[in-house]
C-alpha cells in the first residue's frame, strides 16, 4: 500500500537493545507515531525478547527479527536488509531507541523535508571526525537507494564491535560514502542560527574562569601577607632562642620572588602581544570578527548538538526528539532539570514515558548506546 501522506512508500528498520529484555512504553509509542508514515516496519532487537512481547510487537510492525548483541544498530540494519527488496520502496528510514519521542507527529517532519533537494537526510549532524548525519534517525529516497555505492556499503562493511570504530567506519563512513558519490544530505532541525548562544556561553564560562583566576591571585596574595604576619609577630618572640625568624624571612623571601616572577612574566606576555593584537583587530575588524564567530562555530561543530544544544533545538528548531543518554547518563553535565517543562512548552508527549524508563534503567546503565 502507498503511504497516505504523500504517497511515498518507505521501509523502516528499526534497532532496538535493553538491558532487561523488553521493550519500553517509549519504543511503542515511537513505533506507533513511526506507522503512520511506513508502510513496512522491521523491528530489528539486540536482546532475547519473550515471545509475548513480540507478539505485541506484532501488532504494530510487519516484522520481527531477534539477533546476537554485536556491532550495534549497524549490525542490526545489516541484517535487515539481507531480506528486504529496496526496490520495491522509495525511502528507507533507520531509526533506533536511543531518543525519546517524537514530540511532534513524523508526519509533520517528513511534510517539511518533502521539498528539500537532497538525496538524504536527517534530525541533525555533526562536524565530529569528519561531517555526518547523526544515525539516530537517517532517511534515504529513491536515488540513493538504487545506487550501486549504498549497496555495496551495506554488502562489503564488516561491522566492527567497538562503539568509536562503528562510530568511525559505519556512521561517519556511510555519510562520506554518500557524498564522495556526489549524492546530497540535509538535516531537519538546524541550528546554525544558535552559534550566537554558543558564543555568549563560552564568553560566559571564560568569564567565570577569569573571575576564579582573580580570586586565585587574591588568595594568593593573602596567603603572603598572612605568611609576613606571622614572621612579625610569632617569629620576633622566638628570634633569641633560635634562628626561626631568620629562616621565615629567607622562606618569605624565596616564596615572594617566586610569586613576583610569575605576575611579571604574565604581564610582560600581556604586553608584549596586546598592542599587536589592538593594532591588528583596528586594521582588520570585519575579518578579527569573523574569524571569531567562525572559530567559536568550528568548535560547536564538533560539540555533540543533541546534548549542548537539546533546550534550544527543541524550543526553536523543531527537534522532535530528546537522547536518552542525555537524560540517563548525562556525559557533558548540562542542565537538564527542566527537561519536562521545556517539551512541555512545545508538545503534548506523555512525560511519564520518560521517567518510567529512566526509573528503571537508571543513571548510566542502559546498555549499549
Amino acid at each position: 500500500m502507498m503511504n497516505r501522506l504523500d504517497h511515498v512508500k518507505r521501509l523502516c528498520l528499526f534497532a532496538h537493545f535493553d538491558k532487561d529484555n523488553i521493550v519500553d512504553e517509549y519504543v511503542l509509542f515511537y513505533l506507533r507515531d513511526i506507522r503512520k508514515v511506513a508502510d513496512r516496519i522491521v523491528f530489528v532487537s539486540a536482546s532475547p525478547l519473550a515471545a509475548e512481547t513480540i507478539s505485541r510487537l506484532k501488532n504494530i510492525c510487519d516484522s520481527v527479527i531477534i539477533r546476537k548483541n554485536e556491532g550495534y544498530d549497524f549490525a542490526g540494519w545489516q541484517t535487515a536488509l539481507k531480506s528486504e527488496t529496496l526496490k520495491d520502496f522509495d525511502e528507507l528510514i533507520l531509526c533506533n531507541d536511543s531518543v525519546y519521542g517524537p514530540l511532534l507527529p513524523l508526519e509533520r517532519v517528513f511534510g517539511a523535508m518533502r521539498e528539500e533537494s537532497c538525496d538524504f537526510w536527517g534530525i541533525t549532524s555533526s562536524y565530529d571526525i569528519a561531517y555526518h548525519i547523526q544515525s539516530y534517525f537517517l532517511v534515504f529516497k529513491k536515488t540513493v537507494l538504487d545506487s550501486a555505492v549504498f549497496q555495496k556499503f551495506w554488502e562489503s562493511t564488516n561491522i566492527p564491535q567497538s562503539k568509536k570504530q562503528v562510530i568511525r567506519l559505519c556512521e561517519i563512513g556511510l555519510s562520506q560514502t554518500l557524498f564522495s558519490a556526489g549524492f546530497k544530505a540535509s538535516i531537519y532541525a538546524r541550528y546554525r542560527f544558535l552559534a550566537v548562544y554558543f558564543i555568549f556561553y563560552r564568553l560566559r564560562s571564560y568569564l567565570i574562569r577569569g573571575g576564579r583566576r582573580i580570586y586565585e591571585f587574591a588568595q594568593a596574595v593573602l596567603s603572603q601577607v598572612i605568611f609576613l604576619l606571622r614572621v612579625i609577630f610569632f617569629g620576633a618572640n622566638r628570634r633569641k632562642r633560635n634562628h626561626g625568624f631568620r629562616k621565615m624571612l629567607v622562606a618569605l623571601v624565596k616564596r615572594s620572588v617566586i610569586f613576583a616572577a610569575g605576575i611579571g612574566s604574565g604581564i610582560k606576555n600581556i604586553l608584549r602581544d596586546a598592542p599587536s593584537v589592538i593594532i591588528d583587530f583596528i586594521r582588520h575588524p570585519e575579518e578579527r570578527i569573523r574569524g571569531l564567530f567562525l572559530y567559536f562555530e568550528r568548535i560547536m561543530k564538533s560539540t555533540n548538538v543533541t546534548h549542548f544544544l537539546w533546550r534550544q533545538l527543541i524550543l526553536y528548531s523543531g527537534m522532535p526528539f530528546i537522547k536518552v543518554d542525555l537524560l540517563r547518563d548525562n556525559p557533558m553535565a548540562m542542565n537538564i532539570n527542566d527537561y519536562a517543562k521545556v517539551i512541555s512548552t512545545v508538545s503534548n508527549y506523555n512525560i511519564p514515558l520518560i521517567r518510567s524508563h529512566l526509573s528503571r534503567v537508571g543513571n548510566g546503565s542502559g546498555g549499549k548506546r
